[in-house]
């Protein structure tokens, strides 16, 4: 977060801070992905055990990425959560597959430029 606030307000910095978000993790943080994602009673017990939940900063992340969405409504939010949530779709996405950790993050990184092209976007 602290990165994000001293960066110069440019018209790539918000595809730079999501794919960074994206190109962040690591084997071990894929493997946690997939052991919570395997593991969804656990998951559900550490999110009501209070103090900082899982999310947490996820969710500081969306609000300080919003301002850099002009003129955003809900959906553009939504979108913006997707792309980041696009390494969670890819990890579920390679279950089974023999995927590479380079491979889900490249797969991560498209999805989440993709969806970053869309906001603002109505059809």
């Amino acid at each position: 977060m602290a990165w994000l606030r001293d960066q110069p307000r440019t018209s790539d910095l918000l595809e730079t801070a999501v794919l960074g978000w994206v190109r962040s993790f690591s084997g071990d943080k894929l493997r946690g992905i997939r052991f919570m994602t395997a593991n969804p009673l656990l998951l559900r017990g550490l999110a009501d055990s209070g103090g900082d939940r899982i999310g947490t900063a996820l969710n500081a992340l969306v609000d300080a990425l919003t301002d850099l969405v002009p003129e955003h409504d809900d959906e553009d939010v939504m979108v913006l959560r997707m792309a980041l949530l696009s390494i969670n779709a890819a990890v579920a996405a390679a279950a089974g597959r023999g995927a590479s950790d380079a491979t889900i993050i490249a797969a991560a990184e498209r999805a989440a430029s993709a969806l970053l092209g869309s906001i603002g976007a109505r059809s």
